[in-house]
């Protein structure tokens, strides 16, 4: 079946260049499907979807796009073209995107690219995707490639022929070849966290559920993956949990460090009510960079993580009130919940004798669980550290008794 690609560009000022794009596209043997987001429209191309048309589904009505601030202009863009692009890919216009451009495209491409589901090939070929600037603004919690220009698209010469042949082959590539964007309710998807310190006890539980024949997606619980997990939750895509690695809620309070950045962990799954089964992984301590490292660092446990990130090792009035946190969370919860809780270590370097072994603050984290946490929700103390054996078994063991409860086996 042949495939069509959305090809995103202000036409007033990239008409060569998607020109040339859309030559190289259907000389790749797709389709393409132009949406223009410029002021000015182009006398060359007649887009598919026009600027006007994009700001009209934001409700932003206007006779000419001259007679406005360029500031609402865009705005008016970003808002149409993250409420248009779903509804156009719905009814079947496309089968991957392209965009193009500089600092005001790739700000309107990229709304684009993230109001669609992860799976469905997006490709951003940007002016500004490089130098200071990270990947964080660009792809968020969505599977965009990036391509830097390195010159400006200002017209076809041998480099910026060179690098879009190379985009349009390689959006051609991914629409020909891609596999299927990810739906929900196809299959019951089981979604889990871990990180490095706690991989070991989640990455066998996660072993133990696919032997029992479910699907489970592991996200890295250090500022993104939780992130993600939890739009594919409010999405409907992940129906059940084991969030053994709540570390990004330290960080959340702390406000700082590399794993920030995942806010209001737990609610998702809260809302939707789906089972979880949760574990304190990774809470009892912040990993912060080194040129932010606390004034009492002499007097808190710390262990170097690598040269530029330290993992600190939490007081007890830190710890409880991230045990707070969770507590407060849970007891929201519209579904069933069983908390695991690790009773020899949250995380690696835990043991007596290790760098990051106190007692006292673990356990102030789990007088907390134990007193706040509602009454239904049932309580599992292991004997033992996360990245145990035992403590695998019994994560995987309780979250099949609570899709047997629901029966979602």
């Amino acid at each position: 079946m042949e495939k069509t690609i959305a090809i995103i560009a202000s036409l007033d000022t990239k008409e060569a260049e998607v020109a040339f794009v859309k030559e190289m596209i259907e000389k790749q043997g797709c389709k393409t499907f132009i949406i223009d987001v410029g002021a000015k429209g182009s006398e060359r191309i007649m887009p598919h979807i026009r600027a006007e048309d994009v700001a009209r589904v934001a409700g932003r009505e206007w006779d000419s796009i001259y007679d406005i601030p360029k500031h609402e202009m865009i705005a008016g863009l970003l808002e149409g073209i993250a409420a248009l692009m779903p509804e156009l890919y719905a009814q079947g216009n496309f089968d991957a995107v392209l965009s193009l451009g500089g600092a005001q495209n790739t700000t309107i491409g990229i709304s684009a690219m993230k109001s669609l589901p992860v799976g469905l090939p997006k490709l951003m070929v940007s002016t500004i995707a490089c130098g200071q600037r990270t990947f964080e603004s660009f792809v968020d919690t969505k599977d965009i490639t990036i391509m830097p220009s390195i010159a400006d698209i200002s017209g076809i010469n041998n480099l910026t022929r060179t690098i879009l042949s190379n985009a349009a082959a390689a959006i051609a590539g991914m629409a020909k070849h891609a596999g299927a964007p990810l739906k929900s309710g196809q299959e019951l998807i089981v979604g889990a966290t871990l990180m490095g310190v706690t991989n070991t006890g989640v990455a066998e539980a996660v072993k133990l559920m696919e032997k029992a024949g479910f699907q489970v997606i592991s996200f890295h619980s250090t500022g993104v993956g939780g992130r993600a997990m939890e739009e594919f939750i409010q999405e409907g895509a992940i129906r059940a949990v084991m969030d053994l690695s709540l570390h990004e809620i330290t960080s959340e309070m702390f406000g700082k460090g590399f794993s920030t950045g995942a806010n209001n962990r737990l609610a998702a799954a809260c809302n939707a009510g789906i089972p979880q089964v949760v574990a304190p992984g990774g809470v009892d301590f912040i990993d912060f960079y080194a040129k932010e490292l606390p004034q009492d660092l002499n007097k808190r446990k710390h262990i170097y993580h690598n040269s530029n990130i330290v993992h600190v090792k939490l007081l007890e009035q830190e710890i409880v009130r991230v045990g707070e946190i969770i507590t407060e969370r849970l007891n929201k919860s519209r579904g069933p919940v069983t908390v695991i809780i690790p009773l020899r270590g949250l995380r690696q370097n835990t043991s007596p004798g290790e760098a990051l072994y106190a007692p006292e603050v673990d356990n102030a984290l789990i007088e907390v669980l134990h007193r706040g946490l509602r009454r239904d929700i049932k309580i599992v103390d292991v004997d033992a550290n996360i990245n145990d054996e035992i403590f695998s078994k019994t994560a995987a063991a309780e979250l099949l008794r609570l899709l047997r409860q629901q029966n979602m086996e």
